[in-house]
């Protein structure tokens, strides 16, 4: 169910609050499509600071491991990443359907290393959004969901907070529907 508790422009914020907390940038000069490692200076510690900060703010787990990580251990090795560690056909695919624009000039053979690069503000807000994404349409109790405090959402009748899936399960949930609709994955 697509919520429509905490709205995109909220979770842009709060994921430019994050980044601006964590590396001390001006908050007003990230851009959504800002690469985070190219343009924002952000370091690899400084992604989990970014990813533990989002979690508090809205009471989420991100996803622990990249997409293509995802596709190597459910699909089998060499499907998403080659034995150089650099990105095969399949991955690119991959990469453009979950990061869209961040991957457009994406090519195979890329190496491994150079994906963090891709990382955008827009990109980590949409990680954001497909787990918030995934409220049930009731509660346990079978009631509606509230957010009062903008960021966390609730339910209307006992005031428990939600119970989401990971990002990593969000992820692999989406692998199998791209499985299932393309069979990008098949030998």
């Amino acid at each position: 169910m697509t919520q429509n508790l905490i709205s995109d422009e909220t979770i842009l914020d709060e994921v430019k609050k994050a980044i601006a907390h964590t590396t001390g940038i001006d908050e007003e000069t990230i851009e959504p499509d800002s690469s985070l490692v190219d343009d924002l200076g952000v370091l690899s510690l400084d992604f989990l600071d970014v990813n533990f900060r989002l979690e508090q703010v809205f009471g989420i787990k991100m996803a622990r491991n990249f997409v293509l990580e995802h596709v190597e251990e459910m699909f089998g090795e060499g499907v998403a990443i080659n034995d150089e560690s650099e990105v095969t056909d399949t991955g690119v695919e991959v990469l453009k359907l979950r990061l869209n624009e961040a991957a457009d000039d994406l090519e195979p053979g890329t190496p491994v290393d150079e994906l963090p690069a891709l990382v955008t503000p827009k990109t980590l807000a949409g990680a954001v959004r497909d787990v918030l994404n995934c409220l049930p349409e009731k509660s346990p109790a079978g009631a509606d969901w509230k957010s009062e405090d903008g960021t966390h959402i609730l339910c209307a009748e006992t005031n428990e907070p939600v119970s989401l899936p990971s990002g990593d399960e969000v992820v692999q949930s989406w692998l199998s529907r791209v499985q299932e609709e393309r069979g990008l994955f098949s030998s």
